[in-house]
């Protein structure tokens, strides 16, 4: 058997080698699907960031019909900000101890979560689910997609985090995610690219007005100067 040559084994490495061209090019086709289907949403429900971030969060209260407590804490260093859908008004937490423009960007990662569910998939998506992922699933090809957990797909409620995140929120909150159940979500460390609420938040960033001043921060600090947030 002939020995293969140099230039077929580094063909051969080169192949197995991460980072290759279809992944980057699947990952760019996730993204701009994301980018589209978070503009739809933030279009169809006449979002306006360029009006400022407490007029977005007034605008969401009453597509809600409740308002949004905006409460600012220390939280464990697994967690960045949270958001617990509650019976009669909605709690977003956001790290205390994240810069300004962080916690603008938490602010609004976590406002995607209360607005996700109220725009249904395009026609594009429709179709897709209709006769591709639909009979993939039926004839046993594909694995139906995993239900959510019962906190929620951006839980990081386990077993070494909960007694620090339990201890950094309010006894009220405590009771309605511990009592109640009521479903919570939560932005870690680190957020993949392609994650609707970080891809939402990034684009909604872009169009918030954040004037210069002596800081360099501007209407980033008037902006969480909102009556609820607090920050």
């Amino acid at each position: 058997m002939n020995a293969p040559s140099p230039y077929s084994l580094s063909r051969m490495a080169g192949s197995r080698r991460p980072g290759t061209a279809h992944a980057r090019v699947r990952e760019a086709i996730v993204k701009g699907w994301t980018r589209r289907r978070v503009v739809r949403v933030a279009t169809k429900l006449g979002l306006r960031p360029d009006l400022g971030l407490p007029s977005m969060i007034s605008h969401i209260e009453r597509l809600r019909g409740q308002p949004i407590d905006i409460q600012v804490v220390t939280l464990p260093v697994t967690a960045t900000g949270l958001t617990c859908f509650g019976e009669d008004r909605d709690t977003i937490v956001v790290n205390a101890a994240a810069e300004p423009l962080h916690r603008l960007l938490i602010t609004l990662h976590e406002l995607w979560h209360l607005i996700e569910d109220f725009v249904g998939p395009g026609p594009l998506a429709r179709l897709w689910r209709q006769f591709v992922i639909g009979p993939l699933e039926r004839w046993g090809l594909r694995q139906p997609k995993r239900t959510a957990s019962a906190f929620g797909d951006h839980s990081v409620f386990d077993v070494d985090s909960l007694p620090h995140m339990l201890g950094a929120l309010s006894p009220e909150l405590v009771r309605e995610v511990i009592a109640q159940r009521r479903p919570v979500k939560m932005r870690g460390e680190h957020n993949h690219g392609h994650d609707p609420a970080e891809v939402f938040a990034r684009q909604m960033l872009q169009m918030i007005p954040l004037d210069e001043d002596s800081d360099g921060t501007g209407a980033i600090t008037s902006s969480f100067a909102h009556r609820r947030t607090g920050i």
